[in-house]
């Protein structure tokens, strides 16, 4: 099994969420859920969750837990009932689901129909849970490749990356943004109080979640996460500086309330 298919992979992101929220028949939408080991922690908590994916593979791997609904289904093709849901998830999603749409919709008018959709969904009191890499982060300033397998795609201005990846016989269309970025990103969608943490090593299984202000204990735990020696101290040495950390630091995982 992958190590995003154990729910014991989600326990960080599992406390952060129950802080929040009751689990306990809650109903949840868990959106691109990839290994299922996010889903399968929530319905283990009595979380009833409806989880879409695009992989018969991984609605196969969800199906063994009778609190998941597996559907195979893009992010916003299955219709739900505004308001239905306590909880979504969208944990590294968002910036696929621009994906072999083109047209005149750039990615980020894709990305505010996805997280405008998600919003409706909520119900009062709802919880939204968004992992999402970091525009901006140093590694990607280094050379690090994209989604699109690109070298510095994300920083380059955008009609400067989409005319070179046209040239290269396709287009970027995995956007992802910045702190600031996310910030208006998500208040156009409703998303007024958002709440920023630094997700160590990353996202993706998250040993740590610290809220990006905090940070000495961002120093800390960058010593304790990152195999890589190199990452560790690039953290532990943005970390001096709250703005700068906003801006080349690591991965988001956002959070947010509705009233």
């Amino acid at each position: 099994m992958s190590h995003r298919g154990d729910p014991g992979t989600w326990a960080v992101p599992m406390e952060l969420i129950k802080e929040r929220l009751d689990l306990d028949g809650a109903m949840v939408l868990d959106i691109g859920s990839g290994a299922g080991g996010f889903s399968l922690a929530i319905a283990q908590e009595g979380g009833v969750v409806v989880s879409l994916d695009i992989s018969l593979d991984a609605m196969r791997r969800v199906a063994v837990d009778g609190h998941v609904h597996p559907h195979l289904a893009s992010a916003v093709s299955l219709p739900l009932r505004e308001g239905s849901m306590d909880l979504v998830i969208l944990n590294g999603v968002l910036e696929y689901t621009a994906r072999g749409q083109g047209g005149i919709w750039t990615p980020r008018d894709i990305h505010l129909g996805v997280l405008e959709y998600v919003r409706r969904l909520l119900a009062p009191g709802g919880l939204f849970y968004l992992g999402i890499e970091n525009r901006y982060y140093l590694k990607f300033i280094l050379g690090s490749r994209d989604h699109y397998e690109m070298r510095w795609s994300n920083i380059l201005p955008r009609w400067l990356s989409t005319f070179i990846s046209r040239a290269r016989g396709g287009e970027v269309r995995h956007w992802i943004y910045s702190h600031y970025e996310l910030i208006h990103l998500l208040s156009e969608a409703g998303f007024n109080y958002p709440v920023f943490y630094t997700a160590l090593p990353n996202y993706k299984a998250p040993e740590y979640l610290i809220p990006i202000g905090s940070m000495e204990l961002i120093r800390e735990a960058s010593m304790r996460t990152h195999t890589r020696r190199l990452y560790q101290w690039v953290c532990h040495i943005l970390a001096h500086s709250g703005w700068l950390y906003r801006k080349i630091g690591p991965d988001f995982v956002i959070v947010s309330g509705v009233s």
